[in-house]
């Protein structure tokens, strides 16, 4: 089966100005307010650390209740204590490179080192680089509201088998390529590789797929094609433990949402009120 999958068509090759990215994987202890949000705070400090050496963020998300879970959701939330889940991650960032060393460059750094010291708020973290295709965009930017996607579907693995899995990555960036011809969809893939290094080690990823979308709608139809659910899903059920999800790449607007729904509705009511 895996042999079936090397490419037989262009693949997904690498922009001129693709990024390297930094997948940041959190879990925060929940002991008490005051650990949350020192654990906030954590994360915040090391995001400004990125900031500072031209880091780009392109997704940083802390609201797990907002996460639509797709598919692997035991190795999210453990069944049972029998079988532990192994990514069961609360808070995920997303930065992009210009080069390896860069990367590497921040994460020797004295502001990183001093900030390391100051982790007891996080229970478990990974900190990989990742081999990308795309250049990522910063969500600081001033010209953020241009950028059409909304959404970004993760694909982590912990590879059982590595021989097939590299078929399905393979596979990945071929049939994300031919994404607009065969589903009528456009899937930005950022990066579809292996882990490139690894800077922390606590969650077991060892490779891991990132895509943008418009809309759900989108995702899903090319989640739900024939390309990825007869070639592409068979590999990755047998041949590795793993978690696939989407989350909103500008969680803020969350906020602004919520608060806009909760005018609306306070408006309503006391309209309502007035009348009577």
């Amino acid at each position: 089966m895996a042999r079936s999958l090397l490419p037989q068509t262009t693949a997904w090759e690498p922009a001129p100005n693709a990024d390297h990215f930094l997948l940041c994987l959190f879990k925060k202890r929940n002991d008490n307010v005051e650990v949350r949000l020192q654990a906030r705070k954590f994360i915040n400090d090391l995001e400004q650390s990125m900031k500072d050496w031209s880091g780009k963020i392109q997704l940083r998300s802390d609201r797990p209740e907002n996460w639509d879970i797709i598919d692997g959701r035991d190795n999210f939330i453990e069944p049972n204590h029998m079988n532990p889940a192994i990514f069961d991650f609360d808070s995920v960032l997303l930065a992009g490179f210009r080069t390896p060393e860069t990367v590497h460059t921040w994460w020797n750094c004295d502001q990183v080192f001093e900030l390391m010291k100051w982790r007891d708020s996080i229970e478990k973290m990974g900190i990989f680089t990742i081999d990308g295709l795309l250049p990522a965009f910063d969500l600081n930017s001033k010209h953020r509201l241009s950028f059409g996607d909304k959404l970004m579907l993760f694909e982590f693995f912990k590879l059982e088998s590595f021989r097939p899995m590299q078929a399905y990555l393979d596979g990945y960036k071929r049939f994300a390529a031919s994404a607009l011809k065969d589903c009528g969809t456009t899937c930005n893939l950022l990066f579809g590789e292996g882990i490139s290094s690894v800077l922390m080690n606590e969650f077991p990823v060892e490779a891991a797929c990132a895509s943008s979308w418009r809309t759900r709608s989108d995702m899903i139809s090319w989640y739900d094609s024939h390309n990825y659910q007869k070639e592409l899903f068979p590999l990755r059920y047998e041949y590795a433990r793993y978690f696939t999800l989407s989350m909103q790449i500008f969680e803020d607007r969350l906020d602004e949402l919520n608060k806009a729904k909760k005018a609306v509705s306070t408006g309503s009511k006391l309209k309502s009120l007035m009348i009577q």
